[in-house]
């Protein structure tokens, strides 16, 4: 079996925007399973850490099922590229809507989250995927309330 190619920045640039396109419109979760490193996978999030696709899939449906209409921009990208991993840092504005039951109206959310992501080259697809994906920080914007 031969070498994986390095990871390229313009390709790590195009996979993060893709990313963040994908939960914008909360696409179906069979789009995301090729995008993660499998069993391998570690999500650190405010709320929870998540190992592997199962508890991806948990979450997401979660997650699809709170949040609406969300918007994320990119505010900041550094990426890191060596031989067989990328290393990014980032810092990407969510803005969401949720309703909580029985209140007569949603409310909207806005967060700039710092993260810090690892990628490598899935031997599967020969694509970019997600090992590591750390939220660092999750700061509501003014005016707007905490999660």
């Amino acid at each position: 079996m031969g070498l994986l190619a390095s990871l390229t920045e313009s390709e790590v640039r195009q996979f993060v925007g893709e990313w963040y396109q994908k939960l914008d419109i909360h696409a179906p979760i069979s789009e995301f399973l090729p995008l993660l490193a499998g069993e391998t996978l570690e999500m650190q999030l405010p709320e929870t850490t998540l190992h592997g696709l199962d508890e991806f899939k948990s979450w997401y449906e979660r997650i699809i099922h709170t949040f609406f209409d969300e918007v994320h921009t990119l505010q900041t990208l550094d990426i890191t590229t060596t031989r067989d991993r990328a290393d990014i840092q980032l810092i990407v504005r969510w803005e969401a809507s949720r309703w909580n039951a029985p209140t007569p109206k949603s409310e909207r959310l806005a967060f700039d989250a710092a993260q810090r992501w690892v990628l490598t080259r899935s031997p599967n697809t020969q694509q970019p995927a997600i090992v590591t994906y750390i939220v660092d920080s999750l700061t509501p914007l003014p005016g707007f309330p905490n999660l």
